[in-house]
């Protein structure tokens, strides 16, 4: 279980640096970024955060636009009544066993972030 924790969160941070990378319309700015800051002795961490956030607070606009949308309202309602009822379904051992799982993978999370801000401290 935790190697498949560890290959996920892998994952993501690949998918995220493959993304800022290679975005359509700031990869250059971004790369460019990225190795002005390495030619000046530091990681590129400083760069890669920049972007992260910019996309962080983009998509909190965009999330709080569709929540303002009644359609959206509607069909989210639904979806969470119908995800109530199957979780209802599950049998206690096999929820149980999920709790467990969950709760490794965000100490397992929270652990990744800690070393990521310390590494951005450090800088």
């Amino acid at each position: 279980m935790f190697k498949a924790l560890k290959a996920l969160l892998a994952g993501l941070v690949a998918g995220t640096a493959v993304g800022i990378l290679f975005a359509p319309k700031k990869g250059t700015e971004t790369r460019g970024k990225i190795k002005s800051e390495i030619k000046k002795g530091g990681t590129g961490l400083s760069a890669v955060k920049e972007t992260l956030e910019g996309v962080g607070k983009d998509l909190s606009g965009t999330c709080n636009e569709c929540l303002d949308d009644k359609r959206v309202k509607k069909y989210t309602k639904m979806a969470k009544d119908e995800a109530n009822k199957l979780i209802k379904k599950i049998p206690k051992k096999t929820m149980n066993k999920a709790k467990k799982t969950f709760n490794d993978a965000k100490k397992f999370t929270e652990k990744a972030v800690h070393k990521v801000e310390n590494a951005f401290k450090q800088k």
